[in-house]
């Protein structure tokens, strides 16, 4: 199911089939270095997806498939999901895209469009996005979209900034 296109990406529901490729771009060290899962090999992968299509199912959102609109490759993926952060629950938006893909504003183009996803269709009223404070190109994607201030917080044992978007 296609939930959102912009000009260069498809925003799309996982399907086991990504596997695969979704596992080449999730063991790279490099993408997963600010990941509190660290590297994913296919069988984490498999296991990531899975959670993808219950989150669909639970929450009507979740993490998403991104593929290139012109190559149909899978590119990363970018969507929302429920957590807990130091007692509260939120929605996160989250992103990874494959190393090639970086440093094209493909991160923000998806961003912004999950952001509208999740504002106008599922009619959220704030999102947060939770980021290592030394994840400079991720924190330059979250301001692109409109996230400015955070608070700092501990998530999953890390040090995090926590920005919200509140509509």
């Amino acid at each position: 199911m296609i939930i959102a296109e912009t000009e260069r990406l498809l925003i799309r529901e996982f399907v086991l089939d990504d596997a695969q490729q979704l596992a080449a771009i999730l063991g790279d060290p490099e993408v997963m270095a600010y990941s509190v899962n660290g590297p994913l090999d296919l069988q984490a992968t498999t296991r990531f997806i899975s959670a993808c299509t219950e989150s669909y199912s639970q929450n009507g959102f979740g993490q998403w498939a991104l593929v290139d609109r012109e190559s149909q490759a899978l590119l990363g993926f970018c969507g929302l999901s429920r957590v807990s952060i130091e007692a509260e629950d939120a929605v996160e938006i989250g992103y990874r895209l494959s190393q090639s893909s970086w440093g094209k504003g493909l991160a923000a183009e998806a961003a912004a469009a999950v952001l509208h996803y999740g504002k106008a269709k599922k009619k959220l009223d704030s999102v947060v996005a939770i980021i290592a404070p030394a994840h400079s190109p991720s924190i330059r994607v979250a301001e692109k979209v409109g996230f400015s201030e955070f608070e700092l917080a501990q998530y999953s044992g890390w040090a995090v900034r926590v920005y919200r978007q509140r509509w």
